[in-house]
């Protein structure tokens, strides 16, 4: 959780500001134009910048502002860098670059997005460098006409998405880094898309227990799920895709995440000191099963679908809300699931315990557990009676009714031993 306290955080939204309230507006641009009609010869009064002020609170648009100071690029290498701002962001060169005597580029300008930048190769005797791999210190913003068209575009030459599209404060943003290690938030009209499944993000799961038809019969009674074959009836239409298999052993949460690029998951898992079976190709996009290091199965897959993002906390009763990963070591967890899934983590309110930060729906993990598993909370709307459908399905209540910051939670099992929360917000 983040546990920053700067008062100003309400006035941002992501990497966008939040547009003023428009009555504020009203009143702010006729102070500023009373301040305007003062006397030129008030004492003490010293208005500047008013007319730009006031130009851009009548402004209607979503146009930049004016650059404060051009932005001056350091690259790894300026030949490849310029043929790939040209090819995948659309700018053109301006004049023939300057070479230096040992064949570097000194400086280039480029024209992008309605305005100009400088580029040049590394220097490092003279302290410039490009940047390094999460080590980026300035993102530019660049105004384009079709947001998806041009995250496409970067997508296909080598760009890697560190956000996809999506809409907030009158504009349609994403985000990505150049090969060059630059920060782009590209930024263009609203067309009321949804936002995509992220990287890191579930995009499916299945309750894995010993007896599928037993469970299905439980969760049937307890949260009101319907059933076609294996897969639950989505409660909603953000409902995030649920199902319940057949598999030996103790009954847990499976989960499947979302991934920008199959290949580099797959490296990255193996790397880590997971395993990896082959791909499969569903409806969906192209899944690869596989095992972490501490033993416990998941899957990840390249969305080909256009799924939309699963709400943080479930839009409604019988759907997920929450995930909490119980594992032996929690350091592993952390180091294999960042490499993999990019997620990062914050200390949490028990000891061991730290929140999941980069996914949805929200998640948590605890260390310490001799037996791995992964504990689900289903939303209800009434708790108490959540709970009596749990006995009278055959569950058990491990821990009662209790208030928690978020709403009221319940640790309960099914009939099968399988672990879950109830959780009414």
């Amino acid at each position: 959780m983040n546990n920053s306290h700067d008062p100003l955080a309400v006035l941002r939204g992501g990497d966008q500001p939040i547009t003023p309230d428009p009555a504020f507006a009203a009143r702010l641009r006729a102070r500023l134009e009373s301040a305007l009609s003062l006397p030129a010869n008030t004492s003490g009064v010293v208005m500047s910048g008013t007319d730009t002020a006031i130009t851009e609170l009548n402004s209607t648009g979503t146009a930049a502002p004016r650059p404060a100071a051009i932005p001056y690029l350091s690259v790894p290498d300026a030949r490849t860098a310029i043929d790939w701002y040209i090819d995948a962001l659309g700018a053109s060169l301006v004049g023939a670059p300057i070479l230096m005597d040992d064949g570097r580029v000194g400086h280039a300008e480029l024209s992008v997005g309605g305005g100009i930048l400088y580029l040049a190769d590394e220097y490092p005797e003279l302290g410039l460098k490009a940047p390094a791999p999460q080590s980026v210190s300035v993102s530019l913003m660049l105004a384009v006409d079709d947001t998806d068209a041009a995250l496409r575009r970067a997508r296909d030459r080598g760009a890697t998405v560190l956000q996809e599209a999506h809409e907030s404060h009158g504009s349609r943003g994403a985000t990505i880094l150049d090969p060059s290690g630059h920060r782009w938030m590209l930024s263009g009209p609203i067309t009321g898309a949804p936002l995509l499944i992220q990287h890191g993000d579930i995009g499916y799961v299945s309750i894995n227990t010993p007896d599928a038809a037993r469970a299905k019969r439980f969760y049937a009674q307890v949260l009101g799920w319907s059933f076609e074959g294996h897969h639950v009836v989505p409660p909603s239409e953000s409902a995030l895709s649920m199902g319940i298999f057949e598999t030996p052993g103790l009954s847990t949460l499976f989960c499947c995440y979302a991934v920008d690029d199959l290949d580099a998951a797959r490296e990255a898992i193996l790397t880590g000191g997971g395993t990896v079976g082959e791909p499969q190709r569903r409806e969906f996009g192209t899944v690869l099963d596989a095992t972490d290091p501490q033993g416990s199965p998941f899957a990840v897959y390249r969305d080909t679908a256009g799924t939309p993002r699963p709400p943080l906390n479930g839009a409604g009763p019988g759907e997920l809300s929450y995930i909490t990963y119980l594992v032996e070591d929690s350091a592993a967890f952390r180091a294999f699931y960042s490499r993999v899934l990019y997620w990062t983590f914050e200390p949490g309110r028990v000891q061991d315990g730290w929140a999941v930060q980069g996914s949805q729906p929200m998640a948590g993990m605890a260390g310490g557990s001799a037996q791995p598993s992964t504990v689900p909370m289903w939303t209800v709307e009434d708790i108490d009676a959540a709970v009596a459908r749990v006995r009278a399905a055959g569950g058990v209540i491990v821990e009662e009714p209790s208030t928690q910051p978020y709403g009221k939670s319940a640790l309960c099992a099914d009939d099968q031993g399988g672990r879950f929360y109830l959780g009414q917000h």
